[in-house]
C-alpha cells in the first residue's frame, strides 16, 4: 500500500506543475490593459499594454518594461494574433487590469466586442472597464509619473473611489449581468485626461450611460453624487452646506458611512419608489466662524445637507426619468418584486419618495471656530 501511495506521488510531483517558474514569467507578456476604438468602417482597432518582466543578474532583483502594441483587424482575436507576429511572446491576459473602450467604440456597440472577454479563460470578470474621452491613442503616451502601467493606475484610481462620492466604477462582471437585465441600461466610467494637474494625470469624470450595449448619454459630474446616493454607492466623500452663521459661507462635511434602502410599492395604483438615505457625518471644515456647541447651528447644517441631498436625488432621477433612462434599475427591482404582474412604462410611472437622515458628530479635538 505504501509503494502505491509513494508511486502516485512520484507520478503528481513529475507530470502536475505550477502556475509559473521564473523560466516560465521570463518568456511571457502580461496583458495590464486592452483599449478599444473603431476606424471609419467600424473595424476594431485594439491596443494592448503589456509588462515584460525579466529576472535580473543580482540575486532577488526583479525588473520589468512595458510595451505598447497595436492591431487593426476584423475582429478582436484575430488582432491579438496579428500581435504576436510583432510580440517576442505570447500574450498573456491574466494580469490584465482595465478594458478602455474610445467614446466611438461605445457609441457604435460594446458588445461588438466583449465576447471574448467573457469567453475566454485567461480574461478576469472582475477586471473594470470605462470610457477614455479623447483620443484613446494619447492615453498610452501620457506620463504618469505615480504609477507607468495605466491598468494598475486606473485600478488605484478606482479603488480610491472612496474618498469621492461622485466617482463611478463598474467592473465587467457587473457590466455582463446589468446589460441582460430588465430596462438593459448602466452607468460606466468615464475617464479623460486632467489638465489641470501640473503633471500628466487621468481623472474619473462622471458616467458614460449605455443602453443595449451602446451609450447613448453622459452622466455629468455634477449628476454623479445624486446617482450614487439612489443607488447606495456612496461609501465616504463630502457634503458642503451653508454655513448657518454667513450665507455666503460654507462648511463641510465628510461622509463616515452612507447606507441607502429602496422600498416599491404600489399606493392607488401609482407605483412608487422609496429611498431612505442614512448618513453618519462628521464636521470637517468651516468657512469663517461656526459654533457646534450650538445644537441649533448643528441642527441647521443637518438640515442643510438633508435638503441638499433630497434634491440632488431627485434632479437627477426627474432629468433621467423624463428621457426614459432606467439607470436607477426601476425596472429590475419591479420584475424581481412583482414577477407575474404587468406594467406599461415603468419608469416613466414611477414616483420618487426621499426620506434622508444626516446625524453630524462633532470633530475629535475641536468644537468651535472664531474668525
Amino acid at each position: 500500500m505504501k509503494k502505491k501511495i509513494i508511486s502516485i506521488f512520484i507520478c503528481l510531483c513529475m507530470f502536475l506543475n505550477g502556475c509559473y517558474n521564473y523560466n516560465d514569467i521570463n518568456k511571457v507578456l502580461f496583458v495590464t490593459t486592452v483599449a478599444l476604438d473603431v476606424d471609419a468602417n467600424n473595424e476594431p482597432i485594439m491596443y494592448v499594454e503589456t509588462f515584460k518582466p525579466y529576472r535580473s543578474s543580482t540575486a532577488g532583483s526583479e525588473k520589468g518594461e512595458k510595451i505598447i502594441y497595436k492591431g487593426e483587424a476584423k475582429t478582436l482575436l484575430e488582432n491579438f494574433r496579428s500581435m504576436g507576429q510583432s510580440a517576442s511572446y505570447k500574450l498573456n491576459g491574466t494580469q490584465n487590469k482595465a478594458i478602455i473602450f474610445s467614446e466611438k467604440a461605445a457609441e457604435y456597440g460594446i458588445d461588438n466586442f466583449i465576447d471574448l472577454f467573457d469567453r475566454d479563460q485567461e480574461f478576469l470578470v472582475r477586471e473594470y472597464v470605462a470610457v477614455y474621452e479623447g483620443d484613446i491613442e494619447n492615453l498610452f503616451k501620457l506620463k504618469i509619473k505615480s504609477e507607468e502601467y495605466i491598468g494598475i493606475f486606473l485600478v488605484d484610481l478606482l479603488d480610491n473611489i472612496g474618498t469621492a462620492s461622485r466617482s463611478i466604477r463598474l467592473s465587467m462582471n457587473d457590466y455582463l449581468n446589468k446589460r441582460i437585465e430588465p430596462g438593459k441600461t448602466c452607468v460606466m466610467t468615464v475617464i479623460n485626461s486632467d489638465c489641470t494637474q501640473m503633471e500628466d494625470m487621468i481623472r474619473i469624470n462622471g458616467g458614460a450611460i449605455i443602453k443595449n450595449s451602446k451609450m447613448v448619454d453622459r452622466l455629468p459630474e455634477l449628476d454623479s453624487q445624486g446617482y450614487n446616493f439612489l443607488m447606495n454607492n456612496v461609501e465616504s466623500g463630502t457634503l458642503e452646506v451653508t454655513n448657518p452663521e454667513d450665507d455666503n459661507k460654507f462648511v463641510t462635511l465628510e461622509i463616515l458611512k452612507s447606507k441607502t434602502k429602496s422600498k416599491l410599492y404600489f399606493d392607488e395604483d401609482v407605483l412608487k419608489l422609496k429611498k431612505i438615505i442614512n448618513v453618519k457625518a462628521t464636521f470637517a471644515e468651516a468657512q469663517k466662524s461656526i459654533t457646534l456647541t450650538n445644537k441649533q447651528e448643528v441642527e441647521k447644517i443637518s438640515q442643510g445637507a438633508e435638503k441638499n441631498i433630497v434634491i440632488s436625488c431627485k434632479d437627477v432621477f426627474d432629468k433621467y426619468k423624463n428621457k426614459n433612462l432606467d439607470i436607477f434599475e426601476v425596472e429590475s427591482e419591479f420584475n424581481r418584486k412583482y414577477p407575474h404582474k404587468s406594467y406599461k412604462n415603468i419608469l416613466k410611472n414611477t414616483e420618487l419618495e426621499i426620506e434622508v437622515n444626516v446625524s453630524v458628530e462633532g470633530s475629535s479635538n475641536k468644537f468651535n471656530f472664531t474668525e
